[in-house]
């Protein structure tokens, strides 16, 4: 099985590390042609980059993956499902979450571990095969792989720590134990996690709302000397996901009449400290 990886930072690296051995792989990033003039298309495109880099990840996958092929998303966030779909087909497209650990080796953003992966079936049965196989590859290289009908719920509950966590370590300057115990921090972790579960339900996802509460609590006590991927973004100056995180958050409970103001208050004071 030919696999494309699209971004190769700590997500992409943990994939390639379960997968190698046991699949071809391409690996992609913006420094790397995706296929060398007649090579063979991939039969799964997993795109790992930073949601600021859905558009060209999408464009990538429409090229190199085979007709029959299934295209994967495991970005933090809303929107790149769609932006995938867009280029690929609803058919051949469908949503994960990977949770990982991740440090820096050499200057450079790696896994920590193995990692959680929960992948969702695409609608089409033969990209619903390719996933099937690629879940197994997965497997057999030491993640935790958990594959669903619909992966939603999955990525909404990645949603609520995401939400939670991310914008409040990049503004405190706190590792995610930290945030835990300070906590005035944690109140308002707590009122941003609300605000996801609130809008999940509308979505027709349900999440209680101190379900979410416990959701980020419990991953934040799970990785606290974790600096999150937000607080590292804005420490380096890079565009940070905070828009396709309570940006997103935000816009979607405005679309179902669902107030959620301290994620949009987040969106606004993480974009100030650093460009996207």
């Amino acid at each position: 099985m030919r696999v494309a990886i699209l971004g190769m930072g700590a997500i992409g690296h943990v994939v390639a590390r379960a997968l190698e051995g046991r699949a071809e792989l391409v690996e992609v990033d913006r420094t790397k042609a995706p296929l060398r003039p007649g090579e063979p298309p991939v039969e799964a495109a997993v795109v790992a980059t930073k949601t600021p880099g859905t558009e060209w990840a999408a464009n990538v996958a429409a090229k190199i993956i085979a007709p029959d092929g299934v295209a994967l998303t495991v970005q933090n966030g809303l929107g790149n499902y769609e932006i995938l779909a867009d280029h690929v087909g609803h058919e051949r497209v469908t949503a994960g979450v990977i949770y990982v650990g991740a440090a820096m080796v050499d200057g450079r953003l790696r896994a920590t571990g193995p990692g959680k992966i929960e992948l969702g079936r695409p609608e089409s049965a033969a990209p619903r095969a390719w996933l099937e196989e690629l879940a197994s590859l997965l497997g057999a290289g030491g993640m935790d792989v958990t594959v669903v009908d619909d992966p939603w719920p999955s990525v909404w509950r990645k949603l609520v720590t995401n939400a939670a966590v991310n914008p409040l370590t990049a503004l405190m300057r706190k590792t995610n134990a930290d945030l835990l115990a300070d906590p005035a921090a944690a109140l308002v972790a707590d009122g941003l996690a609300r605000e996801v579960a609130r809008v999940a339900s509308a979505y027709g996802v349900t999440l209680a709302q101190d379900e979410a509460v416990e959701q980020w609590r419990s991953m934040a006590a799970l990785t606290g000397s974790n600096r999150s991927s937000m607080l590292q973004d804005v420490e380096a100056g890079r565009p940070t996901e905070v828009d396709a995180i309570n940006g997103a958050v935000y816009r979607h409970g405005e679309l179902r009449g669902v107030a959620a103001p301290l994620n949009q208050a987040m969106t606004l004071l993480v974009s100030s400290l650093a460009p996207g």
